[in-house]
């Protein structure tokens, strides 16, 4: 609840979640609450993000070219692409 929440008040639609070390663990975003939480009546309250966000979401590069980046969201229907500094 407390990750929509802070969505709702930044006018965000997804969040990046890191692990104690520091490193990409997934991301959740508006669809993810949507198909995950609401659609299957869960109680958002007490619903762990980890049970509803995408773990190990595909990434680019900074180093990638943009347009890699691009046809990656267009042929998986992504709108979120996370970035990585490796």
């Amino acid at each position: 609840l407390s990750v929509t929440q802070m969505l709702t008040s930044k006018r965000g639609d997804a969040a990046l979640l890191v692990s104690e070390a520091g490193a990409l663990a997934g991301i959740i975003t508006d669809t993810d609450v949507t198909r995950r939480l609401v659609a299957k009546h869960l109680d958002a309250s007490s619903t762990i993000v980890a049970n509803i966000m995408t773990k190990n979401p595909t990434c680019v590069s900074m180093t990638d070219p943009a347009m890699d980046a691009m046809s990656t969201m267009v042929e998986n229907h992504f709108r979120h692409l996370p970035v990585v500094d490796e």
